[in-house]
């Protein structure tokens, strides 16, 4: 809200300052050409037939007093010369002594951006036949007010109607925006099982356009997402059915097999175990897609995660090494401890299982003041440095991972390629960020960067 605020304050700002110049411009022609026509005759006529009466009933001393009279009006002056050109106030502005002396035309003097607007002379004769000159000084109404003080309390109240007139503006327009942002956040969230509000939707300009838009394309995800969670629920039950069934008659066949042929029925038992892990694998990043739902997360110690996925590797593989380095204190996040597990758990499989045999895997996490990042490093030979954006794709091997070894029955197969890309999903889904770089003295580290939740100290 505080950026269409402001731009909204800002346009009345510009329009009021716009407006403001236009009408002084159009109000000083106007002036000009007001005082130049038959309207200047009016107040000056009356001024001067006035001063006459008053000079040829009471003399010079009734007329100072009729002229001192004018001092206390805002926006007219009188002065009066004699025929030695001498005034009869003393001290008289310049502007107007200048005028009065200037010449034998009577034109009106007109100045609208001035402080002395109009300047008018006109001869008067005393009862003694003596000629005065007569000047009738209008000021410009800005020069009679305080102008700093005027022009100080008008933009302040500018300031403050533009201010509430903006607020109020913008919050009427910003407020259905914001509540749907509301509706979007939650829909990105996973967070289906909601309605908006009927105001919006009956709303008859854009926004209510933009909230019936947004509703039915929110009604016909969450049918799509609905249709893919049955179909990959359906997938799994067909697919996982032929494998159980295959595994049933494999035992069977182990009942009646000549020693010679076990060593066939071993291998068709792994590929059976590998096929049931590729399905695993793909039914497992479907469900990354389709379900981003967070309301079952919860708040997961990264250290106590890390021991159990360490002490389950060593339990499989007793000569593997593995050299920790923890912080003092306990690291949380957020998340599916399931999806977190299998992910960092893949990670460290995968470094158990590509290190050099006596060599260990370094298990580093850190403490940054927003995240926590996990560094997982094996010492085997690495991958050229043009092959390390690759291994986050799905299905991608490198060539080196393809060839099948002596010890891959112990050490666990070389997989499908999918193992690095569901952990890097997984870890996108939480929010963080997976990277893979060779190490400067040989073997591949992936850095782990999930968002800090919490921090207790031990």
């Amino acid at each position: 809200m505080r950026g269409v605020f402001l731009k909204i304050y800002l346009a009345f700002m510009v329009t009021s300052l716009v407006a403001t110049v236009v009408t002084l411009l159009l109000s000083a022609y106007y002036r000009e050409w007001s005082n130049n026509s038959i309207n200047l005759v009016a107040p000056t006529g009356g001024y001067i037939s006035s001063a006459e009466l008053i000079l040829q009933t009471g003399g010079e001393p009734l007329l100072l007093e009729w002229l001192m009279a004018f001092e206390r009006h805002p926006s007219v002056n009188a002065y009066v010369f004699d025929d030695r050109g001498m005034s009869l106030i003393p001290s008289p502005p310049e502007l107007v002594q200048n005028y009065a002396l200037a010449a034998d035309s009577y034109d009106a003097l007109i100045n609208p951006l001035g402080r002395t607007e109009v300047l008018v002379k006109a001869p008067i004769t005393a009862a003694n036949g003596r000629v005065y000159l007569l000047v009738v000084e209008f000021l410009h109404p800005l020069a009679v007010f305080n102008l700093p003080a005027y022009l100080g309390w008008g933009l302040l109240a500018s300031l403050l109607l533009f201010a509430l007139w903006g607020w109020l503006l913008s919050s009427y327009l910003t407020r259905p925006l914001l509540a749907l942002q509301k509706y979007v956040r939650r829909f990105a969230g996973g967070s289906l099982d909601f309605a908006i509000n009927p105001r919006l939707l009956q709303r008859q300009d854009e926004l209510g356009e933009l909230s019936r838009e947004f509703g039915g394309m929110a009604s016909k995800l969450s049918r799509v997402l609905a249709d893919q969670r049955q179909l990959i629920r359906d997938v799994s039950h067909e697919l996982r059915s032929p494998l159980a069934r295959m595994a049933v008659a494999l035992e069977l066949a182990r009942m009646d097999a000549v020693p010679e042929q076990q060593e066939y029925l071993d291998r068709i038992e792994l590929e059976n175990q590998r096929l049931d892990e590729l399905i695993g694998d793909l039914l497992g990043m479907a469900r990354l897609e389709v379900d981003p739902s967070q309301h079952h997360w919860q708040s997961i110690a990264c250290q106590a995660l890390l021991q159990q996925i360490i002490a389950d590797a060593q339990f499989e593989q007793a000569e593997a090494t593995l050299q920790v380095s923890f912080p003092d204190h306990e690291l949380s996040v957020r998340g599916d401890i399931t999806l977190l597990r299998a992910a960092l758990e893949n990670l460290i499989r995968n470094a158990l299982l590509h290190t050099r045999i006596g060599t260990p895997v370094d298990i580093t996490v850190e403490a940054k003041p927003t995240s926590v990042n996990i560094a997982i490093r094996d010492h085997g030979p690495g991958v050229p440095e043009d092959v390390l954006p690759l291994l986050l794709r799905p299905f991608y091997r490198n060539e080196d991972a393809r060839e099948r070894q002596a010890d891959d029955l112990q050490r666990g197969h070389r997989g499908f390629g999918l193992g690095l890309a569901i952990a890097h999903r997984v870890i996108v889904h939480h929010g963080g960020e997976l990277q893979l770089a060779n190490h400067p003295n040989g073997g591949l580290v992936a850095h782990v960067t999930l968002p800090l939740v919490a921090t207790a100290k031990v």
